[in-house]
């Protein structure tokens, strides 16, 4: 990656340089070409990444409504199946560890479960502005009138996209507290585990109620790492219309269409357990563009050009041992500096 910075780099610079000498010989011309050849500085701004953590614990029991021939696990013990099938929506198969979970209320004793989940972490939305690259175009005029010049233009770029993180990332824990009615049933003492055979005391095969809470989860730093190459095609319209002497207001847009190729690297910490891992991916984003610019006409055969132009082409995702980077291509903004040969 760092050959390509040095190349963009180089062409960008060759095309503010190669403007002094031609200005010298600058001259009247006439509309007489029909094909426009152009290389440009390319640099681009608004690309995003986020980075995300995988979702972690024990997987949530299903909750009230949802049948009572269901297992449920929870850290504080279980309602399962039996072997009646749960006959009568009642079941033996059942247990819990702390004397805390039995509640007694005034519309009877029930039985406490709780479960966490944790949920996967995210980072804010970064950006290493500018990203850097080139750009090659061809326009094929097919219209020259009075007002000016329609034709078709083709294009290629390169943009290097490097975004680091190292800011910590929080995650968050979901506990869900499920509530057992015990009908009249006196509870063993816990700690208390039943079988699936029985028989023993019974316990509502299903929760009649439950309750959820939120909390923040564990703190995981260390470094995340999003190394890519964008490699967009262009394809519209193109109008140059001129404006005064030797200037002239370019645009245009059309369809577009972005191969990524990634490069997705972390290391991390959590306590006292590290992680490293990374992975290559490879995708295409179709999209669209817009672009806007002006062209001074140096010498008969080349201008100097500068503009803008939007691009869109989504997000692109990656994912390695559960970690994802999503690089954002929607909204991108381009500013470019070159030269056009005209022929």
């Amino acid at each position: 990656m760092q050959s390509s910075i040095f190349l963009t780099r180089m062409i960008g610079l060759g095309a503010v340089l190669a403007t002094v000498p031609l200005s010298v010989h600058a001259q009247n011309t006439g509309g007489d070409d029909w094909n426009h050849f152009g290389l440009n500085f390319r640099s681009g701004f608004n690309i995003k990444a986020k980075f995300s953590e995988p979702s972690s614990g024990v997987a949530l029991p299903p909750g009230p409504g949802a049948g009572g021939a269901l297992n449920h696990q929870y850290n504080d013990g279980f309602v399962n199946v039996d072997s009646s099938g749960n006959r009568g929506g009642q079941t033996w198969n059942w247990g819990y560890k702390n004397a805390s979970q039995v509640v007694d209320s005034d519309g009877g004793n029930y039985v406490q479960f709780h479960a966490t989940g944790a949920e996967g972490g995210n980072s804010g939305n970064m950006t290493d502005d500018p990203n850097l690259g080139f750009d090659f175009n061809y326009v094929r005029d097919l219209v020259h009138a009075s007002w000016g010049q329609f034709g078709i233009k083709i294009a290629f770029g390169y943009t290097h996209v490097q975004i680091n993180d190292n800011d910590p990332i929080s995650g968050g824990a979901e506990t869900i507290t499920d509530d057992y009615a015990l009908n009249g049933v006196v509870p063993p003492q816990a700690p208390y585990t039943g079988s699936f055979k029985g028989p023993g005391p019974v316990l509502s095969s299903e929760p009649f109620s439950r309750s959820t809470s939120m909390s923040s989860g564990g703190v995981i730093t260390g470094n995340h790492d999003v190394d890519a190459a964008l490699y967009d095609l262009r394809l519209g319209p193109s109008f140059n219309i001129p404006l005064f002497k030797r200037f002239s207001l370019q645009a245009g847009g059309g369809l577009a269409l972005g191969l990524v190729d990634s490069d997705f690297t972390f290391v991390e910490s959590s306590g006292s357990t590290a992680t490293a891992g990374g992975n290559t991916h490879t995708g295409f984003l179709p999209g669209a563009y817009a672009e806007v610019g002006f062209a001074y006409q140096v010498c008969k055969s080349v201008s100097v050009f500068t503009g803008g132009q939007y691009e869109y082409l989504g997000n692109f995702r990656q994912t390695a041992e559960g970690r994802t980077a999503e690089l954002n291509f929607g909204a991108t903004l381009f500013y470019e500096l070159g030269l056009q040969w005209n022929f």
